[in-house]
């Protein structure tokens, strides 16, 4: 069958809409552009755009209903996810709090990492947002796109690699400003620490929704 286009252009204009919600994607993304070259922000892009690719891929052949009637195994995989970004996050803490002890307030430079290692990153991250699963199953099922030929439901995957990919990279680039990274190195110690709890929180609020449904 051929593609859609009004689906597609509805599912374009709604995840348009809603791409800016600030996640740990975006987190992640903007604290690599700030303490890191861009080489390290291009990897970490690639890891964290194939695992959203996938998710999208796994709601379109129906893994969020799957998992929707095995609560035992949802749970599972909900707490993997969140405590990955809750370790993320202590270590982010800790090595910002380390920095901040330096008697001479001169900011650690963090280890580069292996390219793989940075990919695993950005694939883990974005892998970790098991709510994303039914978030996407709920906007592909409230525009047709569940129902839609196969051309519009690839065509709506495209759409969110694409438009996720720009919208990091904007940030990653905006990041990458002088300004922002002499603020950044600056007062290095605290925006670790920040970085840090905010991962901690968004690790926290995954735990918390899926605890809450089993209460």
């Amino acid at each position: 069958m051929g593609l859609d286009q009004e689906v597609l252009w509805a599912f374009t204009l709604l995840w348009l809409a809603i791409l800016p919600t600030p996640g740990a994607n975006s987190l992640l993304i903007i604290q690599l552009a700030l303490s890191r070259g861009w080489r390290s922000v291009a990897i970490a892009l690639s890891g964290n755009l194939f695992g959203i690719a996938c998710y999208a891929l796994a709601t379109l052949l129906g893994l969020a209903w799957l998992l929707a009637a095995a609560p035992s195994v949802r749970l599972a995989i909900y707490g993997l996810g969140g405590l990955y970004l809750a370790w993320t996050g202590i270590r982010l803490a800790a090595r910002g709090l380390k920095c901040g002890q330096k008697p001479d307030g001169a900011p650690s430079q963090a280890v580069a990492a292996s390219g793989a290692g940075t990919f695993a990153r950005g694939l883990l991250t974005a892998l970790a947002n098991v709510q994303a699963l039914f978030f996407l199953a709920s906007i592909f099922a409230s525009v047709g796109v569940l129902s839609a030929s196969l051309a519009t439901r690839l065509a709506a995957i495209a759409v969110i690699i694409i438009g996720n990919g720009a919208y990091l990279t904007l940030l990653a680039w905006l990041m990458q400003k002088p300004a922002a990274r002499t603020f950044y190195h600056r007062y290095q110690p605290r925006m670790e620490v920040a970085f840090g709890a905010l991962f901690i929180l968004f690790g926290a609020r995954l735990l918390a929704r899926e605890w809450a449904g089993w209460l």
